[in-house]
């Protein structure tokens, strides 16, 4: 019996189990509607109207924590929370802001930040979460600079005055009224907000919000162009949160450790505000899932045991590794899990398999590994796994009232959406704003799925890539990079943690790879235990499992999916030069334009230690098959 046949024996803890059922229309033209059966529940209020229920119902439970510079945990209880944001929301008023005014946000998560944003949506400003790499990594303040021609922010936050002096600078920011954590000349301390004595102005502002209020302004990671800034009502945010818990419904108040930034759509509209709704508990991870910033996140495990845990497959992967070093963490984290979730890009075989043996060697059991789709569109909820994954890619079926109109393209089908979680447009860009959504209305989300099963719609969708991406050979035939992405991934057996695909307008593929040294390290030539990525990257055995597995795929593949060559990249993803985002995507139209001379290189003829050229065709010879050129 294989490991994947003895796990697929094994039960999972209890779980809630929504029924699968679903609407699909289908049209002449071959377009098709599918709804789930499942009617969404009535919403009511606002985002904000969570905070007073919980600090009367759990004055004392932590609602956020986060570590100090002595790091221990500094926690901040409902109660606590409430009264800081009653005090900041009358502090901006009595500042002059008024409802539709923008509070711009520059510093990453902190209880800090998070009592700015709902201090001000509190009393109808809209927040704008920036991602703090536009101000501190170099080449980042063209991307402010591209905001500021929208956004016209009367206050702004950061946790630190120095780092983020640069922005003041710019036009469209340097009216505005700077807020800082960190006393310093010049700038607002926010203790000062601390100290308002709220008054009935913040309880008539309280009151006057809505559901069509606008909370938040986030804007796009700009892989396909400038960042847009999405319109966030308090309805969008509601209706995605009501759709994940009809079918993701929660046993108690949900303690999670977590890193996700909250300048994304994931980060502040399902974490933050789920916590917030679910009456749960958010500890702030200050760690990520880079090899650089993970031991944080490990050091923090040991003090934190989630009952869900939410992430990007990188993460999971890096978690992979550490589990299995540590039989007490492994233990501590999976004892009380009730899920894991991730989102981001599609998990990997490998890894899935992993995370389960880990699971049932901890507890005995199976822990529901679910998925979700979505957009910053969408707040973000599009699809929701209804059911444990299966496979690779899996997305789930449309939440509870989204309606999803699949569009034939390509060899898929294009994912369009409808429903109350949808935005009304775009700040300031009422051209683009039309442009994306359809006849219908229909927002067109520009990513494509196919279908699990064809015959039964209820197993659900699977992700295929995004057509912006997708590009085409010499001959003319489409090449569907997300999707060949993930298949080559998951032959890999981990070895791989990413790849791009390149060759458009060439008769052939070839792709740069990333490894995750821990699994590479099993198929080194070399003895050494902790062998650097450099090392590996030019090991004969490692480029011989390469080599040996993408042979392999061509034997199988089409003319557009077959590579020709590879090129392993020692150094990760740039952050800086926007090759990956800061929930690890990572984006191919950077790491194309960036590494330009590399793919060059893969279709010349010259020799390195790092690139492997490989047998394009349907059969590889046994010389092709023995390792690198």
């Amino acid at each position: 019996m294989t490991s994947a046949d003895y796990l697929a024996k094994v039960p999972y803890c209890p779980m809630p189990v929504p029924s699968t059922d679903v609407e699909l229309t289908r049209r002449e033209d071959g377009t098709m509607v599918l709804r789930s059966w499942i009617k969404l529940g009535e919403t009511s209020g606002t985002i904000c109207s969570f905070l007073p229920h919980w600090a009367a119902v759990s004055p004392n439970r932590n609602f956020l924590a986060q570590r100090n510079d002595d790091h221990a945990w500094q926690p901040i209880t409902y109660l606590e929370f409430w009264s800081r944001v009653r005090s900041v929301g009358q502090a901006l008023l009595d500042r002059g802001g008024v409802p539709g005014d923008t509070l711009a946000i520059l510093s990453g998560n902190s209880i800090e930040n998070a009592v700015m944003q709902f201090g001000a949506m509190s009393v109808g400003l809209q927040v704008a979460p920036i991602s703090p790499r536009y101000s501190l990594l170099p080449g980042g303040l063209s991307r402010i600079e591209e905001i500021a021609k929208f956004l016209k922010p009367q206050f702004v936050f950061a946790q630190k005055a120095d780092p983020y002096l640069r922005v003041r600078s710019i036009s469209g920011f340097r009216q505005a009224e700077w807020v800082t954590f960190e006393p310093v000349a010049d700038v607002t301390p926010l203790s000062e907000l601390f100290d308002t004595t709220p008054d009935s102005a913040f309880d008539a502002a309280f009151a006057a919000l809505g559901p069509d209020t606008v909370g938040r302004i986030l804007f796009t990671s700009g892989s396909t162009g400038s960042p847009k800034g999405v319109i966030n009502t308090h309805r969008m945010m509601l209706s995605a949160l009501q759709m994940i818990g009809q079918v993701m419904p929660v046993s108690g108040p949900t303690v999670r450790l977590d890193w996700l930034p909250w300048h994304h759509t994931l980060g502040c509209n399902v974490n933050l505000n789920g916590i917030l709704k679910e009456g749960g508990s958010l500890y702030i991870d200050d760690g990520s899932p880079t090899p650089d910033a993970f031991h944080r996140t490990i050091a923090n495990l040991q003090d934190i045991y989630p009952t869900s845990y939410h992430s990007v497959p990188a993460g999971y992967a890096l978690l992979c590794v550490a589990l299995g070093k540590d039989p007490i963490l492994k233990r501590m984290f999976f004892h009380r899990l009730e899920r894991m979730v991730f989102a981001g890009a599609a998990i990997s075989a490998p890894v899935m398999m992993k995370l389960q043996e880990l699971a049932v060697e901890a507890r005995g059991e199976r822990i529901p590994i679910m998925s979700g789709y979505g957009s910053t569109e969408t707040a973000p909820t599009i699809c929701i796994s209804y059911r444990p994954c299966e496979g690779p890619g899996e997305v789930g079926l449309p939440a509870p009232g989204v309606e999803l109109k699949l569009v034939s393209a390509m060899d898929a089908l294009e994912v369009r959406v409808r429903g109350p979680n949808v935005m009304p447009g775009y700040l300031g860009m009422p051209e683009l704003s039309a442009a994306a959504f359809d006849e219908e209305g229909f927002y067109r989300t520009g990513d494509t799925v196919t279908f699990i099963d064809p015959a039964d719609p209820s197993r659900g969708l699977r992700f295929s890539g995004r057509l912006s991406e997708n590009f085409k050979i010499a001959n003319g035939t489409w090449v569907l990079a997300g999707k060949l992405r993930a298949v080559i991934l998951n032959r890999m057996g981990g070895v791989l943690q990413d790849l791009i695909v390149a060759g458009e307008g060439h008769d052939r593929l070839v792709a740069l790879v990333w490894l995750n040294p821990d699994r590479a390290r099993v198929h080194a030539a070399s003895s050494i235990a902790d062998a650097s990525i450099e090392s590996l990257a030019a090991d004969s055995g490692v480029a011989g499992y390469i080599c040996h597995v993408l042979n392999e795929h061509n034997l199988a593949a089409g003319t557009s999916e077959r590579i020709s060559a590879v090129a392993i990249q020692t150094e990760p993803p740039s952050l800086a030069a926007g090759e990956i985002t800061d929930k690890a995507y990572i984006n191919q139209r950077a790491v194309l334009q960036n590494r330009a001379t590399v793919v060059a290189a893969l279709y010349g003829e010259g020799y390195s230690p790092h690139i492997i050229r490989l047998h394009p065709g349907p059969r590889p010879s046994m010389a092709a098959s023995s390792g690198a050129a």
